[in-house]
């Protein structure tokens, strides 16, 4: 840690968490809020169509990544050849990708045998040039921890696409109006960035760095794929087998249960990787804040999924109709499944150690376990409750998987981890039982709408006296 005392680095890492949460709480909780909204709006058919689009064209933007962004940010002096090089590649990848979407898109569309299919697929492809460009300010502001502007440009491009979005599904746009959100939320956010930190260089590439991005981007491009994979096949075969009415509800449940994975887990991993690029030779320090951070996504993830898993059978009909109940006993499920995601950060370790072709490694085992799982439940017919049942078996399983091989790199055994999320689970549990005696209390006094308000208020006031009294370092986000 060059210029840096271990206080000053500490107070910069869980200052970035702080504010990366905050702003990005907002930000998210906004874009259930528009979510929610357009459920109102739209029926499981359209948030299907654009599911189905989503999972086969996300698999081929994921492979053409190839890892430029954690490149850059991982690597520890940067040159205007290798930003030329990652600029050189990034626009070469983003035009083979929208020509591959673009030519392919009728033989995708046949694949779930829906022709407007091809549609969705030519509209969301725009939005590929946008992140190519993307990748260049993104990097500079996590090289200098700056995720206060990261989280507020979030925030901002939620916003803004929730509310046209709710413009064109009012409008009786249908489908047509999630995929214009994302577009729209890609826009602002590209815009935003390159205001904030587009770097200065000049043009001057290198076959040497070209390859030596390539050997770090492509194992780290099919980490992400894999990745990306493990969440998208389940919606590739329901939407194949069952059809994208019944994706439409499957989708809307795993998008409300991959919030606290993505939104809380993401977040946190997002700063730690770049605290970890700068710290990557002392194991000791790593392994320090590696629980540290497991114990913070423990203590704020935890609540909010244990919470919505205890109101979700209020809160979808109340909120989203009842032609959502369907989803309830899938996010339910679901739910037990990011209680084992949310707390464990290999890819943080890797990436910011370079060893990427280790990652994919991890990857690839645990992705094959969740897809056999997933296939094994569409075969049986289990239903969807099936397919739910097996993710959250399956993310079981590579909860001890990725634990196994982060202790290839730091000192965290099973048990100091174990130890940290079932001493922090503790509070959530207290939690829900408050919950349920709220709604035992309540329930046929109350309508629907007020038993749900009263269980949210009474349920996060009891959890946040907890914090306060036994963990008051989380409600101000300092030093844990």
């Amino acid at each position: 840690m060059e210029n840096t005392t271990p206080d000053t680095f500490e107070r910069s890492v869980f200052s970035g968490i702080r504010w990366n949460l905050i702003v990005s709480f907002g930000g998210q909780l906004s874009n259930i809020g528009f979510t929610l909204l357009l459920s109102r709006l739209l029926g499981p058919g359209d948030f299907g169509l654009l599911a189905a689009a989503m999972a086969l064209s996300g698999l081929i933007e994921t492979l053409g990544s190839l890892g430029i962004t954690s490149a850059l940010t991982q690597r520890a002096h940067l040159t205007d050849r290798f930003y030329s090089a990652a600029l050189l590649v990034s626009c070469t990848v983003a035009g083979i990708m929208m020509l591959t979407i673009g030519f392919a898109s009728p033989l995708l569309a046949a694949f779930y045998g829906k022709p407007q299919l091809r549609d969705v697929f030519l509209l969301i492809m725009w939005s590929i040039p946008l992140q190519a460009i993307e990748i260049f300010p993104l990097a500079g502001l996590q090289r200098k921890l700056a995720f206060d502007k990261i989280a507020f440009t979030s925030l901002l491009s939620t916003i803004a696409a929730g509310i046209t979005a709710v413009w064109l599904a009012y409008a009786g746009y249908g489908w047509l109006a999630l995929g214009v959100k994302l577009l729209v939320a890609q826009g602002v956010r590209t815009a935003s960035f390159c205001f904030f930190a587009w770097p200065r260089f000049r043009f001057q590439p290198a076959l040497a760095e070209v390859r030596e991005l390539l050997r770090f981007g492509l194992p780290q491009s099919l980490s992400q794929f894999l990745l990306v994979f493990g969440r998208k096949i389940d919606d590739i075969l329901i939407g194949k087998w069952m059809g994208t009415g019944v994706l439409g509800v499957y989708s809307l449940a795993y998008n409300l249960y991959i919030w606290p994975v993505s939104n809380i887990k993401g977040r946190i991993s997002q700063v730690i990787f770049a605290a970890f690029s700068k710290i990557q030779t002392d194991r000791s320090a790593m392994a320090d804040y590696y629980l540290k951070t497991a114990s913070l996504a423990t203590l704020i993830g935890f609540p909010v999924i244990v919470g919505f898993s205890a109101v979700c059978d209020l809160a979808v009909p109340v909120i989203m109709g009842e032609k959502w109940v369907d989803a309830i006993p899938v996010l339910r499920i679901l739910g037990l499944a990011s209680l084992f995601e949310v707390s464990v950060f290999p890819g943080a370790i890797y990436q910011a150690i370079g060893h990427t072709k280790a990652y994919l490694k991890i990857i690839f085992i645990t992705r094959m376990v969740t897809a056999s799982g997933i296939v094994i439940a569409l075969v049986l017919d289990f239903g969807l409750e099936g397919v739910a049942t097996s993710i959250v078996v399956t993310s079981l399983i590579g909860f001890f998987v990725y634990n196994h091989f982060v202790r290839k790199i730091i000192s965290v055994t099973h048990l100091a981890l174990t130890q940290v999320i079932t001493r922090n689970g503790i509070y959530s549990v207290a939690m829900l039982g408050v919950i349920w005696a709220v709604r035992y209390a309540s329930a046929g006094f109350l309508p629907k709408a007020a038993e749900l308000a009263l269980s949210i208020v009474v349920g996060a006031g009891c959890y946040w006296m907890m914090m306060r009294k036994y963990h008051p370092e989380v409600l101000a986000l300092k030093r844990l």
